[in-house]
Protein backbone atom coordinates (compact mmCIF):
# COMPACT_ATOMS: atom_id res chain seq x y z
CA UNK A 1 0.00 0.00 0.00
CA UNK A 2 2.99 2.71 0.82
CA UNK A 3 4.26 2.17 -2.53
CA UNK A 4 1.12 2.73 -4.70
CA UNK A 5 0.97 6.09 -2.63
CA UNK A 6 4.24 7.25 -3.23
CA UNK A 7 3.43 8.23 -7.19
CA UNK A 8 0.28 9.57 -6.25
CA UNK A 9 2.11 11.98 -3.46
CA UNK A 10 5.00 12.72 -6.02
CA UNK A 11 2.21 13.68 -8.53
CA UNK A 12 0.68 15.95 -5.92
CA UNK A 13 3.77 17.68 -4.49
CA UNK A 14 4.43 18.70 -8.42
CA UNK A 15 0.99 19.95 -8.91
CA UNK A 16 1.44 22.46 -6.30
CA UNK A 17 5.23 23.34 -7.29
CA UNK A 18 3.76 24.47 -11.04
CA UNK A 19 1.80 27.46 -8.94
CA UNK A 20 2.38 30.71 -10.86
CA UNK A 21 4.54 32.53 -8.44
CA UNK A 22 3.60 35.79 -9.94
CA UNK A 23 0.37 35.53 -8.29
CA UNK A 24 0.85 37.91 -5.20
CA UNK A 25 -1.11 40.56 -3.87
CA UNK A 26 1.48 42.94 -4.66
CA UNK A 27 1.61 42.10 -8.66
CA UNK A 28 -1.82 42.35 -8.73
CA UNK A 29 -1.59 45.97 -7.23
CA UNK A 30 0.70 46.57 -10.34
CA UNK A 31 -1.88 46.36 -12.81
CA UNK A 32 -3.42 49.29 -14.22
CA UNK A 33 -6.97 49.70 -16.54
CA UNK A 34 -5.50 50.41 -19.86
CA UNK A 35 -2.24 47.96 -19.85
CA UNK A 36 -2.42 45.90 -22.94
CA UNK A 37 -2.34 42.12 -22.34
CA UNK A 38 1.41 42.15 -23.19
CA UNK A 39 2.18 44.50 -20.49
CA UNK A 40 0.03 42.26 -17.99
CA UNK A 41 1.43 38.97 -19.17
CA UNK A 42 4.94 41.28 -18.20
CA UNK A 43 4.17 40.48 -14.46
CA UNK A 44 1.69 37.57 -14.10
CA UNK A 45 3.13 35.64 -16.75
CA UNK A 46 0.91 33.55 -19.50
CA UNK A 47 -2.91 33.33 -19.03
CA UNK A 48 -4.09 29.92 -17.73
CA UNK A 49 -6.60 30.44 -20.29
CA UNK A 50 -8.55 33.06 -22.24
CA UNK A 51 -11.92 33.25 -23.77
CA UNK A 52 -13.12 35.73 -26.14
CA UNK A 53 -15.57 36.96 -27.99
CA UNK A 54 -16.73 40.33 -29.96
CA UNK A 55 -13.45 41.64 -28.98
CA UNK A 56 -13.70 41.16 -25.29
CA UNK A 57 -10.85 38.89 -24.13
CA UNK A 58 -12.16 37.19 -20.23
CA UNK A 59 -8.26 35.92 -19.14
CA UNK A 60 -7.52 33.76 -16.14
CA UNK A 61 -4.22 33.28 -14.39
CA UNK A 62 -4.03 30.91 -11.52
CA UNK A 63 -7.14 28.57 -10.79
CA UNK A 64 -9.69 27.68 -8.01
CA UNK A 65 -9.23 29.33 -4.45
CA UNK A 66 -6.48 31.74 -5.84
CA UNK A 67 -6.70 33.31 -9.13
CA UNK A 68 -6.52 36.87 -11.11
CA UNK A 69 -8.89 37.50 -13.74
CA UNK A 70 -8.70 40.24 -16.36
CA UNK A 71 -11.31 41.62 -19.05
CA UNK A 72 -9.50 43.20 -21.95
CA UNK A 73 -11.42 44.99 -24.88
CA UNK A 74 -9.40 45.25 -27.86
CA UNK A 75 -5.87 44.27 -25.60
CA UNK A 76 -6.20 46.52 -23.71
CA UNK A 77 -7.48 46.28 -20.28
CA UNK A 78 -10.77 47.22 -18.60
CA UNK A 79 -10.88 45.77 -15.34
CA UNK A 80 -9.31 43.10 -12.70
CA UNK A 81 -10.39 40.63 -10.10
CA UNK A 82 -8.77 38.61 -7.55
CA UNK A 83 -9.68 35.71 -5.65
CA UNK A 84 -7.50 34.07 -2.62
CA UNK A 85 -4.27 36.59 -2.81
CA UNK A 86 -2.45 37.74 0.77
Amino acid sequence: MILRSVPVALLLAGLVGCANPRLTLDNYQRLEVGMSRAQVEAILGSPRECHGALMVDLCTWGSGSRAIHAQFLGGEALAFQYQGLH
